[in-house]
């Protein structure tokens, strides 16, 4: 069952006067015999992804999935090439389509395209009147248009059913807590009237370096956790703000969690004893998950929020092993991120890069070790910062892939080469992995997290600057000393958190 993200979705194709370096080649046609089609563009330093998407004599509304569409990952030769050999082309016939290149961490969309079926000469392209939202030059980004939710955007009735009788029950790939599903269904949602706390459990337990070793503890305050309005917030706060925590007592004193749950049963996850270059955890944050109520295996989700502003502070919109079936360590189990920024208004890397909330990220990870952590990670930048409106960040996992999606925009697409990357890089936990399927350790069943982490040593880049007058920086993520240089920075970057929350709509899953 194919799924089109886009049918709701309108979008503005803003030219950026020509300020880009990549100029986005046009699409080459070629017919096979004795059926089908080749389309492709020229292989280019820094192209990453080429979508193709493309129907027969009728003309596309917005973006809807087509009747033909791929997503390739990997040129073959010289040129990034959709083919199919299942269509038969007639002369005078039209193929339109559109089509979406990622270059380095920019997305480029060229829509309103048409081919004329001309088999005694050599193809050729022409272009359809454009409108006053759509371009075609070759310089076009990618910017969803974001609009205000309606009073009843709560109460839409969507097109997937929420029970499905057995009369009707298709099959799907899809499995909910250990038990097969029905093809489409909508398995688990939440519109956030009140906090339910059997489909939600709050986290308690300062983390470890198991995934960025954040310079949290996560609690279960109703001041860091809770619903207002029909959205839940998730909201850090600094820990000197409490009366009992003063700058001395960070530095010197204990800070034991009651209720805590270590996944290692490690105590050091429950209670900390600041000493010498350890401090105590100097946020106080919420995490929350699923883990109790609701995993699945393949799905798609979707995740309605407005993400946090502030410096060194990231949103955690996650799907996370349930039973951490190939081991914890190192993410042996692996990680599927639906939506990460790096919350600061304005940061730069060492080398130039834009890293801040403007560039979108998602993905798979499957190594915290930093040189294979990226690996499977895909990048979407936008000209406002994802933190000014909600967006609708997806994830679509299925048997042989893993796309992404904003605003129905699906931007990546990863596929079938988590075991391979895994056994040629050396990766211990790659040993464990499922053998006879390519996309293990995704092939086992995961649950939702949503949180807000801040600092940690994993995901900002050290020598980065932030804000306009591009502050480094405060501390190294190799440095024993890293939360102490941190809090000792607090005067800088918490004037910077004017929307430290994570504000979520909604969130939904559906069954393939």
């Amino acid at each position: 069952m194919k799924l089109c993200y886009c049918a709701v979705v309108i979008f503005v194709l803003i030219s950026d006067g020509g300020a880009q370096s990549y100029s986005v080649p046009e699409v080459e046609f070629e017919y096979l015999r004795p059926m089908g089609f080749r389309a492709s563009i020229p292989d280019t330093p820094g192209v990453r992804l080429f979508a193709f998407h493309a129907r027969f004599n009728k003309p596309f509304l917005q973006f809807e999935q087509g009747d033909m569409s791929d997503d390739i990952i990997e040129p073959i030769g010289d040129r990034w090439v959709f083919q199919t050999t299942k269509v038969s082309l007639l002369e005078g016939h039209y193929i339109y389509y559109w089509y979406y290149i990622q270059h380095e961490d920019k997305g480029y969309v060229i829509s309103n395209k048409k081919h004329m079926v001309r088999k005694d000469q050599k193809p050729t392209t022409t272009t359809t009147t454009t409108t006053t939202t759509t371009t075609t030059t070759t310089t076009t980004t990618v910017k969803p248009k974001t609009t205000k939710p309606t009073p009843s955007s709560k109460t839409v009735i969507m097109t997937h059913p929420t029970k499905a009788s057995s009369a009707s029950c298709g099959p799907t790939e899809t499995t909910v807590n250990g038990e097969a599903s029905c093809a489409g269904k909508l398995i688990f949602e939440d519109t956030f009237q009140t906090l339910d706390l059997k489909k939600w459990q709050r986290e308690v337990r300062i983390p470890l370096d198991t995934e960025s070793a954040e310079f949290v503890s996560y609690q279960s305050s109703e001041e860091n956790s809770y619903v207002v309005g029909g959205h839940l917030f998730i909201v850090p706060t600094v820990l000197n703000m409490q009366p009992e925590f003063n700058d001395e007592r960070i530095r010197t004193g204990e800070l034991i969690l009651s209720g805590c749950k270590s996944p290692t049963n490690n105590e050091y996850e429950c209670r900390r004893k600041a000493a010498l270059s350890s401090i105590l955890p100097p946020v106080v944050s919420a995490k929350l998950n699923t883990r109790g109520s609701f995993r699945f295996r393949y799905g798609r989700v979707e995740i309605r929020a407005k993400l946090p502003k502030g410096d060194w502070i990231f949103p955690q919109l996650l799907l996370q092993p349930w039973e951490n079936y190939y081991g914890y360590a190192d993410l042996g189990s692996g990680l599927m991120l639906v939506a990460l920024i790096l919350s600061n208004d304005q940061l730069v890397t060492r080398e130039g890069a834009q890293a801040d909330g403007h560039r979108l990220r998602g993905g798979a990870i499957i190594s915290n070790v930093p040189k294979h952590r990226e690996a499977f990670m895909k990048a979407n930048i936008l000209d406002e910062h994802f933190s000014d409106n909600f967006h609708t960040y997806g994830l679509t996992w299925k048997p042989d892939s893993i796309a992404l999606s904003v605003d129905g925009f699906q931007y990546a697409t990863l596929r079938n080469k988590f075991r391979d990357y895994g056994i040629s890089n050396n990766l211990t936990q790659a040993k464990l992995w499922n053998v006879n399927n390519t996309m293990s350790p995704f092939d086992r069943e995961f649950y939702i997290s949503l949180g807000v982490g801040v600092g940690g040593v994993r995901d900002f880049p050290d020598f980065s600057k932030s804000g306009p007058f591009g502050t480094p920086k405060p501390w190294n993520n190799t440095s024993p000393k890293a939360e102490y240089f941190f809090y000792q920075n607090r005067n800088v970057w918490y004037r910077t958190w004017t929307d430290p929350e994570l504000k979520v709509d909604y969130v939904r899953v559906y069954a393939l």
